[in-house]
């Protein structure tokens, strides 16, 4: 079977007309608000602190914001518990056959999107105790608004609403105002003390693993915050609530659940359940070797790759290693085989998402040698070339699905890359410290270190980058989406909403969100323009060439960052 013949069983696959019943219809939607809320609770981080010493009136309404959210969702779902509980059989699942309107769809990106933007921003410009920042921060209980009514009509139609608050109104206002008065004196704690809880029993395994090199990790005090200063030797450091390894926990948690969802071969709740407990008490005991490892590091070999590389690079790499393991077993597991109503509804699935997960390769290997280049590497990454060599080695390995691609050099492409390259000087300024400090260890090496180094830099960013991350993206990723999509949607709006839905994960796995979901737009346009992935390709490409280029010109070294 050619590649052609592939791309065509893609195409079928993702047209299908089918009509799921109204209870995966009511689980795609609940999922939706509930990666939603997870997806802003963690951008939101604690930016809203800062509003509660203010003397300002309105600071002190915005800084109210999270726990009315939080009493809200939890007033909202006693509301449909006690509504369902009072219905008839009949009413109880009639009044809950239906589709969100488009006016819902489009209110629930457009909020997501706006409060997402803020809170990345001001997280970038220091959170919201400076002028812009506190600005936007106030703007946002308006937004909050149209984001609470999205997911309540994504949730339940609107006359369910009225008919659970009308009759249940007295159950309700107890609930909201004493889980009001409850989050808001608790909120602003519950990170620490997530991560604080954990950072207890992290110290003691750390210190466990660590005293089998034959020296000891201790505690030699604790910061103003009054988090442990840790270490051995010369080389200590501070463990926050971040450091205790919750964070990758629950970013485990939500992988494993995605793919649970998209896995045709199903488990019960109690085997997922076993699954995603397990999967977080491997992270739990990787985080401690790594901080263990972390002190090793910076004793014995490097204290500036220790503090650099190691330290990011170890807790995202065990995170994957934890996913894809816990996947490949869970396959192997699985031998059942898929239901007979899956096997109706998606011919040939098997060869439709080899396809798609053969197209995922090159970025696969890019970020995994990336991950393991970045834990030997400090301020500067001189190992930069080794990421391209591999991503490259693994569009060596699909290069019968790349023959097909039509690489043209079109009008529209060009339009949207140059759009694209001046909106991203725009919106991600380069810092002039981060470029001196750049150049400064970049011509420090010998002339052909550096001849070499530029040459996979912009080999890799015009070229090798482009490839990889578009044929994930624009192809696995978005024929994924608008497969499921499909389902519930006409073909139009399917493609359209996978390209947001995708734009957004581009702009998440990029350092400035709204730069990189901007961008991850425009390149879905290029290819939308003429349903060519060869058009993406080469609008990314292009857009990348133009920042070389620009870099090069300008010494704006901080853009390669």
């Amino acid at each position: 079977m050619t590649a052609q013949d592939m791309t065509e069983i893609i195409k079928r696959t993702d047209k299908t007309g089918r009509q799921p019943g109204h209870v995966t219809q009511r689980l795609l939607f609940f999922g939706v608000v509930v990666l939603q809320i997870a997806l802003l609770r963690y951008v939101t981080a604690l930016q809203y602190m800062p509003l509660r010493d203010s003397p300002a009136l309105l600071d002190q309404i915005a800084a109210l914001v999270p726990a009315a959210v939080k009493a809200s969702l939890l007033t909202g779902m006693v509301a449909l518990v006690v509504l369902l509980a009072r219905a008839d059989k009949h009413r109880r699942w009639s009044q809950f056959e239906y589709l969100p309107g488009a006016s819902t769809l489009t209110l629930n990106v457009a909020s997501f999107l706006t409060l997402a933007a803020i809170f990345l921003w001001t997280r970038q410009a220091g959170g919201g105790d400076t002028y812009w920042p506190a600005l936007l921060m106030r703007a946002t209980p308006a937004i909050w608004v149209g984001m609470l009514a999205s997911w309540a009509g994504l949730v339940a139609p609107s006359r369910a609403w009225r008919e659970a608050v009308a009759r249940n109104y007295l159950i309700l206002a107890p609930v909201f105002l004493i889980s009001f008065i409850s989050f808001h004196s608790l909120d602003a704690e519950l990170a620490g003390r997530i991560g604080g809880a954990l950072i207890g029993p992290t110290l003691f395994l750390s210190s466990r693993i660590y005293s089998l090199t034959g020296e000891t990790l201790s505690v030699v005090g604790a910061s103003p915050e009054g988090y442990p200063i840790f270490g051995s030797g010369d080389f200590f450091g501070q463990i926050n609530p971040a450091c205790s390894g919750y964070e990758g926990m629950v970013l485990s948690a939500v992988f494993l659940g995605l793919f649970f969802y998209l896995e045709p071969r199903k488990m019960t709740a109690l085997q997922m359940a076993f699954v995603i407990l397990l999967s977080c008490v491997a992270v739990f005991l990787l985080n401690a070797l790594r901080l263990a490892l972390l002190v090793y590091v910076g004793v014995h070999l490097s204290p500036e790759i220790a503090q650099e590389g190691f330290h990011t690079n170890f807790g995202l790499l065990g995170v994957v290693v934890v996913v894809v393991a816990a996947v490949i077993s869970t396959r192997f597991v699985l031998t059942s085989e898929p239901t007979a109503e899956h096997v109706k509804n998606e011919p040939l699935p098997d060869v439709a998402i080899d396809v798609r997960v053969r197209m995922l390769l090159p970025l696969i290997y890019l970020i995994g040698a990336s991950l393991l280049c970045g834990l030997f590497s400090g301020k500067f990454f001189w190992l930069y070339p080794l990421p391209i060599v591999a991503a490259t080695a693994g569009l060596y390995q699909i290069r019968d699905h790349l023959r097909p691609l039509r690489l043209e050099l079109t009008p529209t492409s060009v339009l949207l890359a140059s759009a694209t390259f001046l909106a991203w000087l725009q919106l991600v300024p380069a810092v002039p410290q981060d470029s001196e400090t750049f150049q400064a260890a970049l011509f420090s090496a010998p002339f052909p270190l550096i001849v070499l180094w530029l040459s996979f830099r912009v080999f890799g960013a015009a070229l090798i980058v482009p490839f990889a991350e578009e044929l994930a993206f624009r192809g696995a990723f978005t024929e994924l989406a608008q497969a499921k999509l499909g389902v519930y949607c006409t073909e139009s709006v399917a493609q359209a909403g996978a390209m947001l839905i995708v734009a957004v994960a581009f702009g998440l796995v990029h350092n400035d969100f709204v730069a990189g979901a901007l961008a991850g737009l425009a390149f879905g346009v290029a290819r939308w323009r003429r349903n060519e992935l060869g058009d993406a390709i080469v609008c990314h490409g292009l857009t990348n060439l133009l920042l070389c280029f620009y870099v090069l010109l300008t010494g704006a070294w901080a853009y390669w960052l």
